[in-house]
């Protein structure tokens, strides 16, 4: 009768008549023992259901796990749901793929207690987006591993990949501005804990607004509860229901899945974009260019954000210095904006 305790190596060396480190060789350096010799061992293995060494152990022998931890500020199922997250995710999945390394996803909610963070098996982390305040940013930095952070948080000695939102949107504004539009919208998601990344976009179009003379009081913000399409269409319902007089000319939404929920809004309430409004979106994502109108937005590459992030993080593990090359964002014009209607 097999043992209802669980097999270990040992246990496999008795049964076999070999020793420990014969039933070692079998599973990490079968070279070393004769495949007759091999092929006894796993089949007493097998039969005592003993799956193979440890592989947290192993890694701690090994001094490395061969995976990178991978933070996220949003759940699972949403982070699955974002375009742009996804394309970021497809980028550092690619390169790490390419250099052998596997990807863990930790997402931040799971890590009430700490442990999620602190007993990860990886040899660096990446931060995706989160906010500094965020308790799993000091696990993380606890545990002395390569770090390098994607967006924010912008943390003293620690590598980071990103884009200066800021200037990004200053881009946008102008745009709009020359076309000349002087009543804006802004639509903006997360009211409760919103991104550095999606605060700095907000306050970095205001500013380029203020800075162009516009009032405040041509710019009205709405908040979205989630970044999703139909949040974003329903954040704007009540703008796009004012007096043509009144409302925006322009709106600006902090993400393209936000931006289109705004067209599909406009289209719903039959204003002609972009004839009667303007919308601009932030990421590029593939909806943006698929749809009608096709949307005018910033990008700012993100598989390349994802292939460079996995690159630094290997190059941290490794020892080597991490080359950091500038990601520039660029204005991408399409069919959403247009002049300012003279009727």
């Amino acid at each position: 009768m097999r043992d209802s305790a669980r097999p270990t190596l040992d246990t496999v060396a008795h049964a076999a008549g070999v020793s420990r480190m014969t039933v070692s060789n079998a599973y990490n350096r079968p070279d070393q023992i004769s495949e007759q010799t091999r092929e006894k061992v796993l089949r007493v293995a097998r039969e005592l259901g003993y799956a193979g060494p440890d592989p947290a152990a192993r890694s701690l022998r090994r001094g490395r796990a061969g995976t990178v931890g991978v933070l996220l500020t949003e759940q699972l199922p949403y982070a699955f749901a974002d375009p742009g997250m996804l394309t970021f995710l497809h980028g550092l999945a690619t390169e790490l793929g390419a250099a052998g390394q596997a990807l863990l996803l930790v997402p931040t909610e799971s890590n009430a207690d700490h442990q999620l963070v602190r007993n990860a098996v990886v040899d660096g982390f990446v931060l995706a987006s989160l906010s500094r305040a965020d308790p799993a940013v000091d696990d993380v930095l606890s545990r002395r591993l390569p770090v390098v952070t994607w967006g924010h948080p912008k943390l003293p000695g620690v590598a980071r990949v990103g884009v200066d939102n800021a200037r990004a949107v200053a881009e946008c504004a102008r745009h709009l501005l020359d076309l000349g539009h002087r009543r804006f919208g802004i639509v903006t998601f997360g009211a409760h804990a919103p991104t550095a990344a999606i605060s700095q976009r907000v306050t970095g179009f205001r500013g380029a607004l203020a800075a162009a003379g516009v009032s405040d009081d041509d710019v009205t913000l709405v908040t979205a509860p989630v970044n999703s399409r139909p949040a974003g269409a329903a954040a704007v319902e009540a703008l796009l229901a004012m007096a043509r007089t009144r409302r925006p000319t322009a709106i600006f939404g902090v993400t393209d899945i936000i931006a289109l929920g705004v067209l599909d809004a406009a289209a719903k309430a039959d204003v002609a974009v972009p004839e009667q409004l303007s919308v601009v979106g932030f990421d590029d994502i593939a909806e943006a260019s698929a749809s009608n109108p096709a949307l005018t937005t910033i990008s700012q590459s993100l598989f390349e954000q994802g292939r460079t992030a996995a690159r630094v993080v290997i190059d941290l593990v490794a020892g080597r210095p991490p080359v950091m090359p500038r990601i520039t964002p660029q204005l991408v014009i399409r069919a959403s904006t247009g002049p300012v209607s003279s009727r």
